[in-house]
This record gives structure tokens, C-alpha cells and sequence, in this order.
């Protein structure tokens, strides 16, 4: 019988909210402060097939059952092997994995780990200079459907990995219930 983590799952579309133009004047997405940061993208087994296909060396990849990325010295810190610094662009955009198409939104559990929470990542400047505006507004009920729809929860069930730990700089914005159920009630629930 074929057991969830087997099976391809389907590529969730994320629209993005920042304008191209604001990514590429930006310095502070696909660049780490550490080599091991907890910020670095996971990539699911399948998104790894599609970096390689790209170009992305499978050394990146320290489990290609799905990890995060091992990221590559730049300046005083470190970036995503598939950043290009000359031009601010990502190798492997068409095929980024779920975790990079989800930025700015950060889906994560909540101080206590008791549920699972999205929130805008204050490090973005698009963010920080649009947090209210009716688009960002509308933009979170949408992001916020697509997370708890049916297909998103069933990606980010097979790959937990993809919830992050709270971060103090995210602003929460509201609890993922059902994705958040869907957790507690599978074997691989853990406090």
C-alpha cells in the first residue's frame, strides 16, 4: 500500500503579493545569516527533482526525501544556491518550492505548539509598508483559504517540515483549524 510521503502531490499555486520589482531592490529573501538558519526553504522530494531538473546540484540536498537546503556562503552570511546575486533572480523560480511561493506569508506554530498559524514575515518591506491596505487584507482571506483547502492540507500534512517554529518577528494572523486537526489527529503529531 502506498503511504502518503510515496505519493506526488500535487504543486499548490501561490499568487505573490510583492511586486517583482520590490524583490529584486530587495535583500533580505534566499539570504541567511547562518549556515544551518531555520528559515532556509524546504523542498519536498518532489520540488528537489524539479531543482535538480533546473540545474540545482544534488548536493544541496542533505536528505532527497525532502530537507532544506544547504545553503552556500555569500558575504558574511549565506544564500539559497539557487539565488543569483548578480541578478537578484532565482535559478529555479518556475519550479521554487511551496515554502518560497508562500513568502511573505509564514505558515508556523504558535508560541505554545498547540496550533498552526499564518503570519506576514516582518522582514519583508513590502510587508512592513503594506501590512494594511485592503489588498494585503484581501490577500491573507485568500492565502488563508488556500491553506485550509483540502489539497494544501494534505501537502503540508505529508510535509510537516514545511510548519516552521514560531518566530517573534512574524505577525500572526490568524490559526490554520483545520490543517491544525488534521495534524493532531496522524501518528506524527508531536508537542
Amino acid at each position: 500500500m502506498e503511504t502518503p510521503k510515496s505519493r506526488e502531490l500535487p504543486v499548490v499555486v501561490v499568487e505573490q503579493i510583492v511586486p517583482s520589482k520590490v524583490c529584486f531592490a530587495c535583500d533580505v529573501c534566499c539570504r541567511f545569516p547562518e549556515q544551518d538558519s531555520a528559515l532556509r526553504p524546504y523542498f519536498t522530494k518532489e520540488e528537489i527533482r524539479a531543482a535538480v531538473a533546473r540545474g540545482l546540484s544534488p548536493d544541496a540536498f542533505p536528505d532527497h526525501a525532502g530537507s532544506k537546503v544547504a545553503v552556500v556562503p555569500h558575504g558574511e552570511g549565506y544564500r539559497c544556491p539557487a539565488f543569483d546575486p548578480q541578478t537578484g533572480h532565482c535559478g529555479i523560480y518556475e519550479d521554487r518550492p511551496l515554502d518560497c511561493r508562500l513568502y511573505p506569508v509564514a505558515v508556523m506554530w504558535d508560541h505554545a505548539h498547540s496550533a498552526v498559524v499564518m503570519g506576514w514575515d516582518s522582514k519583508c518591506p513590502f510587508i512592513r509598508d503594506n501590512l494594511d491596505s485592503p489588498e494585503s487584507r484581501a490577500y491573507v482571506e485568500r492565502i488563508a483559504a488556500l491553506l485550509e483547502s483540502k489539497e494544501s492540507v494534505k501537502v503540508l500534512a505529508c510535509n510537516s517540515q514545511l510548519i516552521g517554529l514560531f518566530q517573534d518577528d512574524v505577525i500572526v494572523l490568524r490559526r490554520l483549524d483545520r490543517l491544525t486537526d488534521t495534524l493532531r489527529s496522524s501518528t506524527s503529531f508531536e508537542r
